[in-house]
């Protein structure tokens, strides 16, 4: 393995061990700032929980109706800690946890692998360890980590083959790359990839052609044979294709297609801006020494666009989409997108006095709007960048691949970013929720590392302020992550300390209590609910009892329990409300 470029010497495994011993103390002592430990659902982690509980007790892999992906990976990787001490949230969390800290060592490895600095590979590790929605992600049983560490693996191996033409990193990247469909299906996107790239690179000889199809033909193999499988023993999940379906209805209507991807890719290179702006101050760096005019004319074009478009929103507003269906309120700045990201911090929030039938009314605190501004005004900044380094290197490469002599980087480089590209489509083709978004940001790092060269030909004085400024926004990062999932983890904890209470201490039937998304889900789902009007979305049955940050009407509350709330900081509440007789 190695990171210097041509003739260099292999990475002491000394640096190695040192480098990812520091980020996994790091991730260590963040986690036990926020206590990941408490056995209840986080989000949509019900189902997937319930999925490994039936499967652990039985042995048999049966998804609930509401999974509308293979999932297999994530309930075999889950059920192995629950080996020691049976089913649990906790287990299935810490599960997450351990994934999520060998995506972000995969990181630093595949940065290594790509031979670039040992600077920038701690740098691409911690831009995606600290990502707030990532990090918040880790702390549940969500499959969007698990998705991303196994796809990194996969694209390690793949990259590797692409350099050396080995048929064991092949056949290693294809195994990783089954695991990553058969947890969701869009991991699709790593193989075909690499096939591009592959047949870029050498051309459409036979040998090459059946190295290309071969890991796509496994992996799709794979995932028909399981639907089949699921299909055939009436295992498969009543909302498994919703996601095809949505693709499937937005590619039918033009009109409606041109303005979602529009308005959908607009609003995720916001967000990809953001969360990779610590790898784009040194690619912009290296992109205008290299190639300064087109640099220039991009960029002012690319921050341009961005900076209207926000203009626009700022006057107009912007609907968020996703799974929500227009019930978010409409913003003017970040975050643009529903689910993970909220203005108040780390969600989703989903108690009653948050959720008025099917409209969203904060009730927590938001954080300023200078905040939220100026978050928005770096997300510009990033997008800008990403569009200007992408583009430039994209009219560089032009004739190179005309000619068909794409040298080793650029190919595993047009690898990377063609993952990224191809995960996005399906995406802003229809709708998506912000999480959809981190998975892709690896592989712009890797893509952009590889194709901008190794960072060591600028000028002395950039590498030192880029520095500086990459560890301003990482440390940011860090702090907003950790304060604001430890404050999602405080109150769903005294939230279920008070579902708790009522059910076994006051004997309260569970069905006359609307405790939430995650409560009514775990114990009330049903997929023919007929929905009341009168009372929230998720399965309610009967609301004789609410759990709630706040009062409201026709309610008094008979407990409160009280936590600090860090980011903003005030004192949070949770409060049990009773309906008045």
């Amino acid at each position: 393995m190695l990171t210097e470029p041509n003739g260099a010497s292999a990475i002491p495994g000394r640096v190695v061990t040192i480098d990812m011993l520091i980020i996994a103390s790091l991730w260590c002592v963040s986690l036990v700032v926020v206590n990941p430990l408490g056995n209840f659902p986080l989000n949509d982690d019900w189902s997937y929980g319930l999925t490994v509980e039936h499967f652990v007790n039985s042995g048999d892999f049966r998804p609930t109706p509401n999974t509308a992906m293979p999932l297999l990976s994530n309930v075999l990787w889950g059920s192995l800690f629950c080996i020691p001490r049976g089913f649990s949230f906790t287990a299935l969390r810490l599960s997450t946890l351990t994934l999520s800290l060998v995506g972000i060592l995969a990181v630093y490895l595949l940065m290594r692998e790509l031979r670039q600095p040992r600077w920038l590979a701690v740098t691409a590790a911690v831009t995606l360890g600290s990502n707030p929605i990532y990090y918040a992600l880790s702390n549940t049983f969500m499959t969007d980590t698990h998705y991303i560490a196994i796809t990194i693996l996969a694209a390690i191996f793949f990259a590797r083959s692409l350099r050396n033409g080995s048929d064991l990193d092949l056949t290693i990247g294809t195994a990783f790359a089954i695991a990553g469909i058969l947890s969701r299906q869009v991991a699709i996107s790593v193989p075909l990839a690499f096939a591009v790239a592959l047949i870029l690179k050498h051309g459409f000889t036979r040998r090459n052609t059946l190295r290309a199809a071969i890991p796509v033909a496994l992996c799709l193999g794979a995932l028909l044979a399981f639907q089949h499988w699921l299909t055939g023993t009436g295992r498969l999940p009543a909302l498994y294709h919703v996601k095809e379906e949505d693709l499937l209805l937005a590619l039918s209507n033009p009109k409606t297609l041109v303005l979602s991807l529009a308005k959908n890719t607009f609003a995720g290179l916001l967000y990809l801006g953001l969360f990779l702006l610590p790898i784009l101050l040194y690619a912009l760096a290296d992109v205008v020494r290299s190639h300064r005019r087109q640099a220039i004319a991009f960029l002012t074009f690319a921050l341009g666009t961005m900076a209207l478009g926000s203009g626009v929103v700022a006057l107009h507003g912007f609907q968020p989409a996703g799974s929500y269906g227009g019930a978010l309120p409409i913003t003017r700045v970040m975050p643009m997108s529903g689910n993970v990201l909220m203005k108040s911090g780390i969600g989703p929030l989903m108690l009653p006095d948050n959720w008025l039938g099917l409209k969203y009314v904060p009730d927590l605190p938001a954080l300023p709007s200078g905040f939220w501004l100026a978050v928005t005004a770096l997300s510009v900044v990033g997008a800008g960048f990403l569009i200007t380094i992408v583009g430039v290197r994209a009219i560089n490469l032009t004739p190179t691949l005309r000619h068909g002599l794409l040298s080793d980087n650029e190919a595993v480089g047009i690898f990377f970013l063609l993952s990224a590209m191809i995960y996005l489509l399906p995406l802003f083709a229809s709708n998506y929720i912000d999480r959809y978004l981190v998975p892709p940001t690896p592989f712009f790092a890797a893509g952009i590392a590889c194709l901008a060269g190794y960072y060591t030909r600028s000028r002395p004085a950039y590498p030192r302020l880029l520095r500086f400024l990459a560890m301003g926004l990482l440390a940011a990062s860090s702090l907003f992550a950790v304060g604001t999932t430890r404050d999602y983890l405080a109150w769903n904890r005294l939230r279920w300390d008070a579902l708790h209470d009522l059910v076994e201490n006051r004997r309260v039937n569970v069905q006359d209590i609307d405790g939430g998304l995650e409560f009514n889900a775990l114990y009330m789902y049903d997929l023919h609910y007929k929905y009341n009007p009168t009372k929230n979305w998720w399965w309610v049955r009967g609301d004789t009892y609410r759990i709630c940050f706040g009062t409201m009407p026709g309610y008094k509350v008979i407990k409160e329990y009280r936590y600090s709330h860090w980011v903003p900081p005030h004192a949070g509440k949770v409060v049990v409300l009773q309906k008045c007789s």
